[in-house]
């Protein structure tokens, strides 16, 4: 059986975009070649921040809050239709300040935040640590988003693939596309080693991988993998009640007792072995957050390929001079954030309708036009 859709990718944006076209009615067959949500979804710490600053392009705040929106509503939907939960927790998030350069920056960020109406409260130290008793003491101020939250990141996408699949969806893990099947300047499927599958459509969507389809399309897609590395703890104390976020690296206790500690942004090719070097400055960095976390144990470290674009904002579109693909790559960190929305708008795109949110911004022809 030949699907209408192939996505190509199982992560959080590829499962998202296979479950939507498959409720929509759409015969849908996701490849990957690994496991579900084992790539960068799965090495995400899987916070949903809805509340953005002010270097962040105005387009991206707007795609970015939609899709936060739709978590809850979407959280529940995948339960009744699964069975599985997927973590979503509401959690507050400090992020602080432990010296005067970072205070003043702070005061700069809750302002403009402030301005454009988000709630964002500020704190001295003492009601952060009373907020958070096991944030460092040395804390100098902080400001709190009490209304953000947390997922399972790979058990979200495990739950979008479940819920695709039992809309009729083919899933397929193991699966390396060898190569696009094209026929002038439409691509009508994919190879799989020997076999071929023709779709009417093909939806790249393999995150830090999507820039290899360059060459065989013969138009620019600027997808650079960045690594991340993170630690997971243990510890005997009682959970972090809230993110602390510290610009430069973060904790936080998941649903299942463990504390993350997070994140570097390497540019390190398509390595995505966690490092001495890595682990080492993320475990430094845990007591600094919260002294108690020096006592931890150590579960673990695992790093992911996070798709980075030049300009910071995802690609999500049809592919200029090329009928039958689509691109919804280049999210970045926020991949898990952008899922819903993401997947919502490129089934409008393949079922020809509108899209709520304008993706002009989001154009992969953009890279194209500065090329020229």
């Amino acid at each position: 059986m030949n699907p209408d859709v192939i996505v190509i990718g199982a992560g959080a944006i590829g499962t998202s975009i296979g479950y939507q076209l498959a409720r929509a009615g759409a015969k849908v067959m996701i490849v990957d070649r690994g496991q579900v949500g084992r790539e960068a979804t799965g090495a995400s710490a899987g916070m949903i921040m809805a509340v953005h600053g002010r270097s962040t392009p105005v387009p991206l705040v707007a795609l970015a809050s939609e899709s936060a929106r739709l978590f809850a509503a979407l959280a529940e939907e995948l339960k009744l239709r699964t069975g599985m939960d997927i973590g979503y927790r509401r959690v507050g998030r400090l992020r602080v300040a432990f010296d005067e350069a970072t205070e003043h920056q702070l005061r700069l960020e809750r302002g403009w935040q402030v301005d454009h109406g988000a709630i964002v409260s500020w704190l001295d130290p003492a009601s952060a640590l009373d907020l958070e008793p096991a944030l460092n003491p040395t804390v100098r101020a902080a400001i709190y988003y009490a209304d953000e939250y947390q997922l399972l990141p790979v058990a979200f996408a495990q739950a979008l693939s479940r819920a695709a699949a039992d809309l009729g969806a083919i899933v397929r893990e193991g699966a390396a596309v060898d190569r696009l099947l094209i026929e002038g300047d439409r691509v009508t499927g994919v190879a799989v080693g020997d076999e071929r599958v023709h779709a009417d459509e093909v939806v790249i969507a393999n995150g830090s991988w999507a820039g290899g389809w360059s060459d065989p399309l013969g138009l620019p897609i600027p997808i650079r993998p960045m690594r991340g590395q993170l630690v997971a703890l243990r510890t005997l104390g009682t959970a972090l009640r809230n993110v602390i976020d510290a610009g430069d690296g973060y904790a936080l206790t998941k649903p299942d007792g463990s504390t993350i500690v997070g994140t570097t942004v390497e540019d390190a090719g398509f390595d995505a072995r966690p490092t001495a070097s890595g682990v080492e400055g993320l475990l430094k960095l845990a007591p600094q957050l919260a002294p108690r976390l020096a006592d931890a144990t150590f579960s673990g470290a695992w790093a992911g390929l996070r798709p980075g674009t030049p300009d910071g904002m995802p690609l999500i579109g049809r592919l200029p001079r090329w009928r039958g693909v689509l691109l919804a790559a280049g999210h970045f960190r926020q991949g898990i954030l952008l899922a819903p929305i993401t997947g919502e708008l490129v089934a409008d795109l393949v079922a020809r309708r509108r899209p709520r949110l304008s993706l002009e911004a989001f154009d992969p022809g953009r890279f194209l036009v500065r090329a020229a």
